[in-house]
Protein backbone atom coordinates (compact mmCIF):
# COMPACT_ATOMS: atom_id res chain seq x y z
CA UNK A 1 0.00 0.00 0.00
CA UNK A 2 2.74 2.49 0.91
CA UNK A 3 4.58 1.64 -2.44
CA UNK A 4 1.52 2.43 -4.37
CA UNK A 5 1.17 5.52 -2.94
CA UNK A 6 4.74 6.49 -3.19
CA UNK A 7 4.53 5.81 -7.31
CA UNK A 8 0.89 7.48 -7.24
CA UNK A 9 3.30 10.72 -5.49
CA UNK A 10 5.78 10.38 -7.92
CA UNK A 11 3.32 10.50 -10.54
CA UNK A 12 1.48 12.74 -9.74
CA UNK A 13 4.96 15.39 -9.24
CA UNK A 14 5.79 14.35 -12.48
CA UNK A 15 2.96 15.16 -14.28
CA UNK A 16 2.83 18.28 -12.20
CA UNK A 17 6.45 19.24 -13.42
CA UNK A 18 5.30 19.15 -17.05
CA UNK A 19 2.15 21.55 -16.31
CA UNK A 20 4.98 23.84 -14.88
CA UNK A 21 7.38 23.23 -18.56
CA UNK A 22 4.59 23.44 -20.47
CA UNK A 23 3.11 26.83 -19.18
CA UNK A 24 6.89 28.50 -19.29
CA UNK A 25 7.02 26.96 -23.20
CA UNK A 26 3.23 28.94 -22.85
CA UNK A 27 4.90 31.94 -21.41
CA UNK A 28 7.43 32.24 -23.71
CA UNK A 29 5.48 32.10 -26.93
CA UNK A 30 2.90 34.72 -25.70
CA UNK A 31 5.53 37.52 -23.86
CA UNK A 32 8.52 36.65 -26.67
CA UNK A 33 6.60 36.34 -30.21
CA UNK A 34 2.99 37.25 -29.89
CA UNK A 35 2.49 39.78 -27.90
CA UNK A 36 5.59 42.07 -29.38
CA UNK A 37 3.94 41.56 -32.92
CA UNK A 38 0.21 41.80 -31.80
CA UNK A 39 -0.19 38.72 -33.54
CA UNK A 40 -3.76 37.55 -33.03
CA UNK A 41 -4.75 34.19 -30.84
CA UNK A 42 -7.81 32.04 -30.23
CA UNK A 43 -9.92 31.01 -27.52
CA UNK A 44 -9.66 32.99 -23.94
CA UNK A 45 -6.31 33.43 -24.30
CA UNK A 46 -6.56 35.50 -27.52
CA UNK A 47 -9.36 37.96 -25.78
CA UNK A 48 -6.68 38.72 -23.09
CA UNK A 49 -4.37 39.48 -25.32
CA UNK A 50 -6.56 41.88 -27.43
CA UNK A 51 -7.36 43.75 -24.38
CA UNK A 52 -3.77 44.13 -23.93
CA UNK A 53 -3.17 45.24 -27.44
CA UNK A 54 -6.18 47.73 -27.34
CA UNK A 55 -5.98 49.23 -23.68
CA UNK A 56 -2.64 47.88 -21.98
CA UNK A 57 -4.37 45.30 -19.86
CA UNK A 58 -1.98 42.70 -18.29
CA UNK A 59 -2.47 39.42 -19.84
CA UNK A 60 -2.63 37.15 -17.00
CA UNK A 61 -4.96 39.22 -15.04
CA UNK A 62 -7.50 38.90 -17.71
CA UNK A 63 -6.49 35.32 -18.58
CA UNK A 64 -7.40 34.65 -14.79
CA UNK A 65 -10.64 36.85 -14.48
CA UNK A 66 -11.97 34.88 -17.68
CA UNK A 67 -11.08 31.69 -17.00
CA UNK A 68 -11.20 30.67 -13.17
CA UNK A 69 -15.11 32.14 -13.73
CA UNK A 70 -15.90 29.16 -16.32
CA UNK A 71 -14.12 26.71 -14.29
CA UNK A 72 -15.88 27.03 -10.91
CA UNK A 73 -19.27 27.21 -12.95
CA UNK A 74 -18.02 23.60 -15.02
CA UNK A 75 -16.96 22.13 -11.31
CA UNK A 76 -19.27 19.08 -11.12
CA UNK A 77 -19.11 18.24 -14.86
CA UNK A 78 -15.06 18.63 -15.11
CA UNK A 79 -13.96 16.38 -12.26
CA UNK A 80 -11.54 16.92 -9.71
CA UNK A 81 -8.24 15.86 -11.56
CA UNK A 82 -9.12 17.66 -14.50
CA UNK A 83 -10.48 20.83 -12.28
CA UNK A 84 -6.98 20.61 -10.45
CA UNK A 85 -4.44 20.85 -13.03
CA UNK A 86 -6.47 23.42 -15.19
CA UNK A 87 -6.79 25.89 -12.43
CA UNK A 88 -2.94 25.55 -11.67
CA UNK A 89 -1.62 25.74 -15.19
CA UNK A 90 -4.33 29.12 -15.26
CA UNK A 91 -3.01 30.49 -11.83
CA UNK A 92 0.43 29.76 -12.33
CA UNK A 93 0.58 30.89 -16.19
CA UNK A 94 -1.30 34.05 -15.57
CA UNK A 95 1.12 35.12 -12.91
CA UNK A 96 4.01 34.20 -14.55
CA UNK A 97 3.43 35.83 -17.73
CA UNK A 98 2.87 39.47 -15.75
CA UNK A 99 6.03 38.71 -13.79
CA UNK A 100 7.83 37.92 -17.10
CA UNK A 101 9.13 41.18 -18.03
CA UNK A 102 12.38 39.77 -18.31
CA UNK A 103 12.32 37.21 -21.19
CA UNK A 104 13.71 38.83 -24.45
CA UNK A 105 11.32 40.21 -26.89
CA UNK A 106 11.83 38.96 -31.04
CA UNK A 107 12.47 41.82 -33.26
CA UNK A 108 12.43 40.04 -36.20
CA UNK A 109 10.23 38.86 -39.23
CA UNK A 110 6.65 38.54 -38.04
CA UNK A 111 5.83 35.61 -39.81
CA UNK A 112 9.71 34.19 -37.85
CA UNK A 113 7.62 34.71 -34.55
CA UNK A 114 3.65 33.84 -36.17
CA UNK A 115 5.80 30.18 -36.85
CA UNK A 116 8.21 29.75 -33.79
CA UNK A 117 5.41 31.03 -31.57
CA UNK A 118 2.89 28.38 -32.13
CA UNK A 119 5.82 25.82 -32.16
CA UNK A 120 6.29 26.68 -28.35
CA UNK A 121 2.51 27.22 -27.29
CA UNK A 122 1.89 24.11 -29.24
CA UNK A 123 4.77 22.70 -27.54
CA UNK A 124 3.37 23.72 -24.26
CA UNK A 125 -0.31 22.86 -24.29
CA UNK A 126 0.63 19.63 -25.43
CA UNK A 127 2.59 18.41 -22.28
CA UNK A 128 -0.49 20.10 -20.43
CA UNK A 129 -3.03 17.88 -22.10
CA UNK A 130 -0.80 14.48 -22.05
CA UNK A 131 -1.09 15.46 -17.85
CA UNK A 132 -5.11 15.49 -18.19
CA UNK A 133 -5.46 19.13 -17.94
CA UNK A 134 -5.80 21.65 -20.07
CA UNK A 135 -5.79 25.55 -20.59
CA UNK A 136 -8.89 25.91 -19.86
CA UNK A 137 -11.67 28.44 -21.45
CA UNK A 138 -12.51 26.58 -24.66
CA UNK A 139 -12.53 23.75 -23.53
CA UNK A 140 -14.53 24.14 -20.58
CA UNK A 141 -17.46 25.81 -22.87
CA UNK A 142 -16.40 22.73 -25.27
CA UNK A 143 -17.67 20.38 -22.36
CA UNK A 144 -20.78 22.49 -21.33
CA UNK A 145 -21.71 22.57 -24.81
CA UNK A 146 -21.17 18.59 -25.49
CA UNK A 147 -23.48 17.85 -22.09
CA UNK A 148 -26.23 19.94 -22.38
CA UNK A 149 -26.50 20.69 -26.31
CA UNK A 150 -24.74 17.61 -27.96
CA UNK A 151 -22.52 20.05 -29.83
CA UNK A 152 -19.24 18.43 -30.62
CA UNK A 153 -16.18 19.92 -28.35
CA UNK A 154 -14.02 20.64 -31.66
CA UNK A 155 -16.87 22.43 -32.99
CA UNK A 156 -17.35 24.72 -30.39
CA UNK A 157 -13.48 24.87 -30.26
CA UNK A 158 -13.07 25.89 -33.73
CA UNK A 159 -15.97 28.38 -33.62
CA UNK A 160 -14.82 30.46 -30.63
CA UNK A 161 -11.19 30.55 -31.93
CA UNK A 162 -12.42 31.73 -35.19
CA UNK A 163 -15.10 34.29 -33.73
CA UNK A 164 -11.87 35.46 -31.21
CA UNK A 165 -9.65 35.55 -34.39
CA UNK A 166 -12.02 38.11 -36.66
CA UNK A 167 -12.66 40.10 -33.41
CA UNK A 168 -9.06 40.36 -32.93
CA UNK A 169 -8.67 41.55 -37.03
CA UNK A 170 -11.83 44.10 -36.32
CA UNK A 171 -10.23 45.28 -33.15
CA UNK A 172 -6.86 45.69 -34.56
CA UNK A 173 -7.72 46.98 -38.34
CA UNK A 174 -5.56 44.49 -40.16
CA UNK A 175 -6.24 41.83 -42.22
CA UNK A 176 -2.70 41.00 -42.48
CA UNK A 177 -2.30 40.03 -38.77
CA UNK A 178 -5.27 38.42 -38.93
CA UNK A 179 -3.29 35.96 -41.80
CA UNK A 180 -0.40 35.64 -38.95
CA UNK A 181 -2.48 34.81 -36.56
CA UNK A 182 -3.84 31.47 -38.19
CA UNK A 183 -0.80 31.01 -39.39
CA UNK A 184 -0.08 30.83 -35.45
CA UNK A 185 -3.15 29.21 -34.59
CA UNK A 186 -2.34 26.36 -37.44
CA UNK A 187 1.38 25.83 -35.81
CA UNK A 188 0.08 25.40 -32.40
CA UNK A 189 -2.64 22.73 -33.77
CA UNK A 190 -0.21 20.76 -35.06
CA UNK A 191 2.20 20.86 -32.55
CA UNK A 192 -0.37 20.11 -29.71
CA UNK A 193 -1.17 16.98 -31.98
CA UNK A 194 2.24 15.63 -32.24
CA UNK A 195 2.98 16.01 -28.46
CA UNK A 196 -0.05 14.71 -27.33
CA UNK A 197 -0.46 11.77 -30.10
CA UNK A 198 3.29 11.37 -31.49
CA UNK A 199 4.42 11.74 -35.01
CA UNK A 200 4.19 7.95 -35.89
CA UNK A 201 1.08 8.67 -38.06
CA UNK A 202 -0.40 5.30 -39.14
CA UNK A 203 -2.96 4.17 -41.72
CA UNK A 204 -5.80 1.86 -41.43
CA UNK A 205 -6.82 -0.40 -43.81
CA UNK A 206 -10.59 -2.17 -44.35
CA UNK A 207 -10.60 -4.60 -47.26
CA UNK A 208 -13.92 -6.12 -48.52
CA UNK A 209 -13.13 -9.00 -51.03
CA UNK A 210 -14.12 -12.50 -52.17
CA UNK A 211 -10.82 -14.06 -51.59
CA UNK A 212 -10.03 -12.93 -47.63
CA UNK A 213 -7.87 -15.74 -46.55
CA UNK A 214 -6.02 -15.43 -49.31
CA UNK A 215 -5.41 -11.64 -49.36
CA UNK A 216 -5.10 -12.21 -45.00
CA UNK A 217 -2.04 -14.56 -46.18
CA UNK A 218 -0.35 -11.97 -48.50
CA UNK A 219 -0.74 -8.91 -46.23
CA UNK A 220 1.06 -11.00 -43.06
CA UNK A 221 3.54 -12.58 -45.56
CA UNK A 222 4.90 -9.71 -47.93
CA UNK A 223 3.60 -6.88 -45.98
CA UNK A 224 4.95 -7.69 -42.82
CA UNK A 225 1.88 -6.96 -40.81
CA UNK A 226 -0.83 -8.61 -38.72
CA UNK A 227 -4.58 -8.90 -40.20
CA UNK A 228 -7.59 -9.01 -38.04
CA UNK A 229 -10.84 -10.24 -39.90
CA UNK A 230 -14.35 -8.74 -38.66
CA UNK A 231 -17.63 -10.18 -39.33
CA UNK A 232 -19.44 -8.28 -42.12
CA UNK A 233 -22.91 -8.37 -44.17
CA UNK A 234 -23.44 -6.81 -47.27
CA UNK A 235 -26.83 -4.89 -47.00
CA UNK A 236 -27.59 -4.79 -50.46
CA UNK A 237 -26.84 -8.75 -51.16
CA UNK A 238 -27.56 -9.78 -47.68
CA UNK A 239 -24.10 -11.93 -48.62
CA UNK A 240 -21.85 -12.53 -44.97
CA UNK A 241 -18.45 -11.83 -45.92
CA UNK A 242 -15.13 -11.43 -43.87
CA UNK A 243 -13.78 -7.41 -43.07
CA UNK A 244 -10.26 -7.64 -43.25
CA UNK A 245 -8.53 -4.96 -41.18
CA UNK A 246 -4.89 -4.12 -40.97
CA UNK A 247 -2.79 -0.88 -39.54
CA UNK A 248 -0.18 -0.04 -42.15
CA UNK A 249 2.99 2.56 -42.21
CA UNK A 250 1.98 5.29 -44.72
CA UNK A 251 4.71 4.54 -47.43
CA UNK A 252 3.08 0.71 -47.46
CA UNK A 253 -0.35 2.00 -48.78
CA UNK A 254 0.47 1.86 -52.73
CA UNK A 255 2.39 -1.92 -52.28
CA UNK A 256 -0.73 -2.81 -50.33
CA UNK A 257 -3.76 -1.42 -52.99
CA UNK A 258 -1.11 -3.58 -55.39
CA UNK A 259 -0.69 -6.55 -53.91
CA UNK A 260 -4.91 -6.82 -52.93
CA UNK A 261 -5.73 -5.77 -56.41
CA UNK A 262 -3.49 -8.59 -57.77
CA UNK A 263 -5.38 -11.26 -55.39
CA UNK A 264 -9.04 -9.54 -55.93
CA UNK A 265 -9.49 -7.03 -58.56
CA UNK A 266 -13.48 -6.15 -57.16
CA UNK A 267 -11.94 -5.89 -53.76
CA UNK A 268 -13.10 -2.67 -51.64
CA UNK A 269 -10.44 -0.98 -50.03
CA UNK A 270 -10.68 1.91 -47.67
CA UNK A 271 -7.96 3.93 -45.78
CA UNK A 272 -7.95 6.10 -43.04
CA UNK A 273 -5.38 8.35 -40.75
CA UNK A 274 -4.81 6.88 -37.42
CA UNK A 275 -3.24 9.36 -34.97
CA UNK A 276 -1.46 6.92 -32.84
CA UNK A 277 -1.20 3.11 -32.72
CA UNK A 278 0.03 1.24 -29.56
CA UNK A 279 1.30 -2.25 -29.63
CA UNK A 280 3.81 -4.80 -31.69
CA UNK A 281 4.98 -3.91 -34.40
CA UNK A 282 4.46 -0.16 -33.29
CA UNK A 283 5.08 1.90 -30.67
CA UNK A 284 5.24 0.56 -27.45
CA UNK A 285 2.72 0.78 -24.29
CA UNK A 286 3.91 2.75 -21.15
CA UNK A 287 2.42 3.40 -18.23
CA UNK A 288 2.91 7.23 -18.85
CA UNK A 289 1.62 7.53 -22.20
Amino acid sequence: MEKNKNRRLLTLLGEYGLIVVGSILYVISVKSFAAPMQIPSGGVSGIALLTNYLWNLPIGVVTMALNIPLLLAGFKGLGRDFFCKTMFMIVFSSILTDMAGFLPVFEGDILLAAIFGGILKGVGYGLIIRTGGTSGGVDVIGKFMYKHFSVQMGTTSMTVNVGVLLLSAFGLGSLELLMYGIIMQYAVSNMTDMVVYGSDHQKKTLIVTKRPREVADALMERIGHGVTALEGQGMYTGEERLVLMCVIRPHEANAVKKLVLEIDDTAFIMLSDVNEVLGRGFKQLRAND
